[in-house]
């Protein structure tokens, strides 16, 4: 077959499929086959699960089957989510390419970037929000402060005059009262009882505050690329309000506030600009900021009130699978329903990304405060609190009210919580006191003295290997009764709504988010979730008020999701079905249970899968059989690397497996490793000293700063060592080892590190990728054990198959893609372990794709720098 690109490529004039118009170029076959697959799942709002090496299009398959769909009007949207920032840029090149190719008076694909507040508030861009915040809890803040400004029940005077406004700013008709009315005949405080049907806001309150803070002094606001009509700095009550006609002004009614939300509502929730402010009609975070700021309005709403008018929106995972970002995506612009199609880029990522996202953390900082709130709330009810000067019997009405929109919960009951607190504190103090003693003996002598290990450390609470309650919610149990866990949510929230007027302090109470997940803890399945103390090593000053242990230690209440496949299975029914994408996703039957798509098709029905020659294309492809569902169709599909075999060597190197019992320590000299470690010695070396670049990919960080140890004494070439550190050390470690300067470098990194998924290493980049063993997460670990006892238990003593050997060949198989990603690419992928044979002791080769099982060769390592050299000297 002939390796030129008209033979690769399908002309789209020949493809008698409404979808070709998408295509801004021929498809290649693969694409062809892909698209008309997800397509026909797509329209019974089934689920494709689609693996493709590099050079598939991936993308373009998905977004042009799920975009097909939505012009067919079998769905409402497209949502693309990637855990990977480039391949997030990648769907919108690839969309902005659609419309690029759409004939003149069609109507263009529209496109919406989802990214997070930060990026979408205007003084959290230009880091002017308090610095004693989270951009969340500052935001909010400003958010309810704007509100008590522009509320139609708000009795607060701004400083406008009557007549202002075009006649709109009037004084109340009622006799005697010369208070302010906005729209209207009366003031808030003499008008008639208001309609059901009207918003909460008052839209010329907020017109009016808009044009004050307008018309205020000083440098406007500057951010991505765009002047605002407002201060630099968010601006306060007291530049609005007429403090001679108001009366006093509440605290919880003074602070500061943000005048592009409050313009949102001057407009009635109405945008000012749509998807032509895209000459692409794709709307990224930069192209909303400006546009939203020139005009005065808060680009977060804008971004939320578009969502639902895109075809196709982008984002993170969070966007979909995170209980917190789902409250904008599903609940504020309702874009997650029947009407939206997903498609889940890197999907080989999304159970452990979900994993992460439903797990939480309790620190023993947020326990204290939410102990401060509760007392607080406590004085207010005794009519004991307040600010200096303050009415105390005007908070304890006030929070009394408060109580009683609680049915059932009492001023006891705030005792209680306040008690639980106390003990949980002290139960936390017990259990990491006697670990440290356990571990360390005399830990504070030896953290006086700096020789105390500044490692982190977990402490389980139960035994992972059983399902079991744990012995701290054991403990509470015989303490206090048992629906305490269950109460501290109606309590945590009580006190918080109770803080809404509060004046004793301007921060933002925690204690509903602490009774949210005391709630959670006591009620999560023991099956599900693990519970633990993580303890993370951080040096600070004595606190005479806090366990000694708290200068070197932050300690924290874990409570880990070792399972999320019901809760993915939850969302995915709630969807119009979709595309779940990777390089990576086989074993396919594996994959279906892990992530929950196994229930929609029907607990009876299995994945299979055929290989299959794609004629074509002459790409290795597997296609699944199409599983008999009683609801959902599922379907899988598969291929291989399309770029020429000539350009690619694949090999598996007999070595001894390189585990930790065979390897033993990391030795520095040669003649004290034992067999298995020298064996593995001398082939990284070899393909070290081969041809270009070098990526040598070992099962951990400590093995790879070995490795890199000993390639150093015996390699020529500058080797790069990768270790977990910040993305930007990263970033310019990468850009040493890609710095087109004639050098050869080697790079050594571990498997389960940042740069061996989601880079592209194209080009000459890259000319090797080689991984040594399998890469297998720490199973010493307590929380990994309590995970592969989950696994144990849902899927039949499967545990350390689904749980740990295939995530980890999923890793080798990412390394390896990491090399050859075009069709003029050369290279080799190399296997470091005997594990990788089809014939080994505790072979891994049957997780390996269908077209990689037939690709890689086994060679012996006294022939591997006799391989190496005659696959590059080919051609000299």
């Amino acid at each position: 077959m002939s390796d030129s690109i008209g033979d690769r490529t399908v002309p789209r004039v020949s493809i008698d499929a409404e979808w070709a118009d998408l295509f801004p170029f021929d498809p290649y076959p693969q694409q062809v086959d892909g698209v008309e697959r997800a397509l026909d799942v797509c329209r019974d709002q089934g689920y494709l699960l689609l693996e493709g090496a590099c050079g598939t299009g991936k993308t373009l398959i998905a977004l042009a089957a799920g975009v097909q769909t939505v012009l067919d009007g079998d769905a409402d949207r497209v949502m693309a989510v990637t855990p990977v920032k480039q391949q997030l840029k990648q769907f919108v090149t690839e969309i902005r390419a659609i419309n690029d190719n759409r004939e003149d008076g069609e109507t263009p694909i529209t496109g919406l970037v989802m990214v997070g507040k930060r990026d979408m508030l205007p003084y959290a861009r230009e880091e002017q929000l308090s610095d004693a915040k989270s951009v969340h809890d500052a935001a909010s803040d400003m958010r309810e402060t704007t509100a008590s400004l522009i509320s139609r029940e708000s009795m607060l005077e701004l400083d406008i005059a009557p007549g202002d406004l075009d006649g709109r700013i009037n004084t109340c008709d009622e006799s005697g009262c010369d208070r302010l009315s906005y729209g209207s005949h009366e003031c808030p405080e003499h008008r008639s009882e208001r309609d059901e049907d009207t918003t909460w806001y008052d839209p010329v309150r907020a017109k009016a505050l808009c044009q004050l803070v307008s018309e205020s002094d000083g440098p406007r606001l500057e951010t991505a690329g765009a002047t605002a009509p407002y201060p630099e700095s968010p601006p306060h009550t007291r530049d609005v309000l007429d403090i001679y006609a108001s009366d006093e002004i509440p605290a919880a009614d003074a602070g500061y506030f943000d005048p592009f939300y409050a313009r949102f509502f001057a407009d009635e929730e109405w945008i000012p600009f749509g998807f032509d402010e895209s000459e692409t009609s794709v709307l990224d975070s930069e192209t909303i900021v400006r546009a939203a700021v020139s005009r005065g309005t808060c680009p977060h709403e804008a971004m939320a009130s578009l969502m639902s008018e895109a075809d196709v929106l982008i984002g993170n995972y969070n966007h979909v699978f995170d209980p917190m970002t789902r409250r904008l995506t599903g609940e504020k612009a309702g874009v997650l329903d029947k009407g939206t199609v997903l498609i889940i880029d890197e999907a080989h990522m999304l159970e452990e990304r979900v994993r992460d996202l439903l797990s939480d953390t309790l620190s023993l900082h947020a326990l204290r405060t939410a102990h401060r709130d509760i007392a607080l709330a406590r004085e207010y009810l005794s009519g004991t609190g307040g600010e200096p000067g303050a009415d105390p019997l005007a908070h304890q009405r006030q929070a009394k009210s408060v109580l009683s929109d609680y049915d059932g919960l009492k001023a006891s009951d705030l005792r209680v919580g306040q008690q639980f607190i106390e003990w949980l504190i002290e139960a936390i103090d017990e259990e990491v006191s006697s670990f440290l003693h356990e571990e360390y003996g005399d830990w504070q002598r030896r953290f006086r003295e700096g020789s105390l290990p500044t490692d982190d450390h977990e402490i389980p609470l139960r035994d992972p290997q059983t399902v079991a309650v744990d012995r701290l919610t054991e403990a509470a149990g015989s303490t206090f009764d048992d629906d305490v866990w269950r109460r501290m949510r109606t309590i945590g929230s009580a006190v918080g709504a109770i803080h809404e007027a509060d004046s004793q302090t301007d921060r933002t109470p925690v204690s509903e988010g602490v009774g949210m997940l005391l709630f959670e803890w006591g009620l999560a399945d023991e099956r599900t979730y693990f519970r633990e103390i993580e303890l993370e090593y951080a040096e600070k000053p004595a606190d005479t008020t806090l366990p000694d242990w708290v200068s070197a230690y932050n300690g924290a209440l874990s409570l880990y999701n070792c399972i999320p496949h019901d809760p993915l299975a939850t969302i995915f029914e709630d969807l119009a079905g979709g595309v779940l994408m990777s390089a990576t996703l086989e074993p396919f039957d594996v994959y279906l249970r892990v992530s929950g798509l196994d229930h929609l098709a029907g607990s009876d029905s299995t994945s299979t899968s055929d290989s299959t020659t794609n004629s074509a294309s002459g790409s290795n492809a597997t296609h699944g059989a199409e599983q008999e569902t009683d609801s959902r169709r599922i379907e899988t599909t598969g291929y291989g690397l399309s770029f020429p075999r000539k350009n690619r060597a694949s090999w598996i190197v007999d070595l001894p497996a390189f585990t930790y019992r065979n390897r033993g320590p990391p030795s520095a000299a040669f003649d004290a490793m034992t067999r298995a470690r020298q064996a593995h010695a001398s082939a990284i070396v070899t393909v070290a000293r081969s041809h270009g670049n070098i990526l040598l990919c070992l099962p951990s960080y400590a093995e790879a700063e070995w490795a890199v140890t000993h390639l150093r004494e015996h390699v020529t070439k500058p080797v790069l060592c990768d270790r977990s550190s910040e993305s930007g050390t990263t970033d310019a470690m990468l850009g040493r080892f890609f710095q087109d300067d004639g050098t050869d470098r080697v790079l050594v990194t571990s498997a389960r590190g940042t740069v061996t998924e989601g880079i592209d290493y194209k080009g000459s980049r890259l000319h090797t990728a080689a991984v040594v063993g399998v890469p297998y997460a720490n199973t010493a670990n307590a929380r990994m054990k309590a995970v592969i006892n989950a696994y144990d238990r849902e899927f039949e003593d499967g545990g350390f198959e689904y749980a740990v050997k295939v995530p980890a060949v999923r890793k080798t198989r990412q390394a390896l893609g990491r090399v050859l990603r075009g069709h003029s690419e050369v290279g080799t992928r190399i296997l470091l372990d005997g594990r990788y044979r089809p014939d080994a002791p505790r072979s891994v080769n049957t997780y390996l794709s269908a077209s990689e099982r037939t690709e890689f060769t086994t060679v012996s390592p006294d022939m591997l720098d006799y391989a190496l050299n005659q696959f590059w000297d080919r051609d000299s």
